[in-house]
C-alpha cells in the first residue's frame, strides 16, 4: 500500500483510464488511493489533460516511428528494384554499375575490416621492413576503394581500375588452383592453422565470380557510359595478365 502512495496523481488515473491492460487488484487499490487524495475538481482535471497530453506524445511517437520504419521499407526495394539485374528479364547499364557498386562496396569494407589488425602492424613496424610481398597485400585492399569510387562516379580510370582488379583476382584465384592441386594436409596444426588447406572448389568459385564481374562490365552498353573502348578494354586485360605473369614469378622465384 505504501509503494501506492508515492505513485503520483496521473499514474493512477492512467490505471483507472486503462483499467483493462492492469490487474483488478491494482485498479481496485488505485481507485481507492485517488479516493484518498480527497483531489478537487480542477486538480483532477489538471491530471487527466495532462495525462491526454503524454498519450497524444506518445502516440505521435510511435506514429512516426511506424513512418521512419515505412520509408526504411520504400527505400530497400526502391534500392533492389534499381540494383536487380534482372527486371522482365533486361539487364541495364546502370542495374549492373550499381550491382557492382554494392557487391565490392561491401567486400572492400569487409577486406579492410579483416585486415585491420596487420595493417596497424605494419605502420607500427614501418616501411624499412616491407618487402614486395607487401604489394600483394596492399595492393588488392587499396585498389578497390579507390577504382569504386572513380567508378562510381562514372571515370573511365574508375572502369579501367576496376578490372584491373578483376583481372588480377580472377588470375591469382586460378594460379593458386594449380598451386593447390593436389595439395594434401601437413598434419601439423600449427602449419595448417597458418597454411590452411583449401578446397580446389574455392579457387574455381572465385573465378567463376569475378570472371562473371568481368564480363558485365566489359558489356559495350556498360563501356560506353565510361567512354571505354574495345581497345582500351584488350590493353586493359593484356596489361594486367603481364604484369600479373611478372609478379607471380617474382614472388615464387
Amino acid at each position: 500500500m505504501e509503494l501506492y502512495q508515492k505513485i503520483a496523481t496521473s499514474e493512477h488515473l492512467t490505471i483507472l483510464t486503462e483499467a483493462e491492460r492492469y490487474d483488478p487488484v491494482a485498479v481496485e487499490t488505485a481507485k481507492t488511493e485517488i479516493e484518498s487524495r480527497n483531489l478537487t475538481e480542477a486538480e483532477l482535471h489538471r491530471t487527466k489533460a495532462q495525462i491526454t497530453a503524454n498519450q497524444e506524445v506518445q502516440n505521435l511517437k510511435v506514429e512516426k516511428r511506424k513512418q521512419r520504419e515505412e520509408n526504411l521499407k520504400k527505400r530497400a526495394a526502391t534500392l533492389w528494384e534499381s540494383i536487380n539485374p534482372i527486371q522482365n528479364g533486361i539487364q541495364t547499364p546502370e542495374k549492373i554499375i550499381r550491382l557492382t557498386i554494392l557487391v565490392f562496396g561491401g567486400l572492400a569494407i569487409y577486406n579492410l575490416y579483416e585486415e585491420s589488425w596487420f595493417l596497424l602492424f605494419l605502420l607500427q613496424e614501418g616501411p624499412s621492413d616491407w618487402d614486395i610481398s607487401i604489394i600483394e597485400f596492399f595492393l588488392p585492399l587499396l585498389l578497390l576503394p579507390v577504382a569504386l569510387f572513380l567508378f562510381w562516379k562514372r571515370y573511365t580510370l574508375g572502369w579501367v581500375l576496376l578490372k584491373l582488379f578483376f583481372t588480377y583476382s580472377a588470375f591469382n584465384s586460378m594460379l593458386l588452383f594449380f598451386m593447390n592441386l593436389g595439395r594434401q594436409p601437413s598434419r601439423i596444426p600449427a602449419m595448417e592453422e597458418i597454411f590452411p588447406t583449401v578446397s580446389p572448389v574455392v579457387y574455381v568459385m572465385t573465378l567463376l565470380f569475378f570472371g562473371s564481374f568481368i564480363y558485365l562490365i566489359c558489356k559495350s552498353q556498360v563501356r560506353s557510359i565510361f567512354k571505354v573502348s574495345s581497345l582500351i578494354m584488350l590493353l586493359t586485360l593484356g596489361f594486367t595478365l603481364f604484369a600479373s605473369l611478372i609478379f607471380a614469378f617474382s614472388v615464387l622465384g
